[in-house]
């Protein structure tokens, strides 16, 4: 399966040699690193990405972060790299469906990398998302809903609730504005409560991020 998995992504980017597309990517720094809900670092955290995508809905990428687990008594582990690709279908104005894979992989010799497939199915404002992994076949939800409108889209807004096969679940939101001559700057500020009890509840981040995006 992983070698299947790997042969598509290098197919999807040799894509971009016979037809047009873009290269994104991205820095950021951040009060925190939170993932579903959770602190993956519980310190400032320096983030980065680029991803390929083609005018024909394709897309892979990178994405990498500092993460800190010192706190569970993990001292080995200092840097998560996850690699994903897939497919971008915009089905009509208001409507996109997205599907692919993801691969979480960490440095040191305590965390296991993780293999997910997801489908996201966003309408107009609201967008749900599942993962399934290919391991444990535990599944994640995610919901959320942009509502920037209510401001004059002044600023980004959304609320995002996501649920674990267990049981647990939360709820975050997150607020954002862009900036610079070509809007390249985001600051964005996530307040929630973490999954896991004994975890600060209504905690608040706040995080810088420069974009780019180059036509191929």
């Amino acid at each position: 399966m992983r070698n299947i998995i790997t042969g598509l992504l290098f197919s999807i980017l040799m894509i971009p040699a016979v037809t047009a597309g873009s290269i994104d990517g991205g820095v950021s720094y951040g009060s925190d690193y939170i993932f579903r809900g959770v602190s993956q670092s519980g310190n400032p955290a320096a983030s980065g990405w680029v991803d390929l995508s083609t005018d024909n809905g394709f897309y892979a990428g990178v994405w990498g972060s500092e993460v800190d687990f010192s706190s569970t008594g993990d001292l080995d582990t200092g840097r998560e790299v996850d690699y994903y690709g897939g497919y971008a279908l915009q089905v009509s104005d208001n409507i996109s469906l997205d599907t692919g894979y993801l691969r979480y992989t960490y440095d040191g010799s305590v965390v296991e990398d993780i293999e997910e497939v997801y489908t996201i199915l966003t309408y107009s404002n609201f967008t749900g998302a599942l993962y399934q992994d290919l391991d444990t076949h535990d599944n994640y939800a995610e919901f959320s809903y942009q509502f920037g409108w209510l401001f004059d889209n002044a600023f980004q807004a959304s609320v995002i609730h996501g649920i674990f096969d267990d049981d647990n679940d939360f709820t975050m939101l997150k607020f954002g504005k862009s900036f610079g001559s070509r809007d390249q700057f985001d600051f964005s500020v996530l307040v929630g409560q973490d999954v896991f009890e004994g975890q600060t509840a209504d905690s608040l981040t706040a995080s810088v991020t420069y974009n780019f995006e180059r036509n191929i």
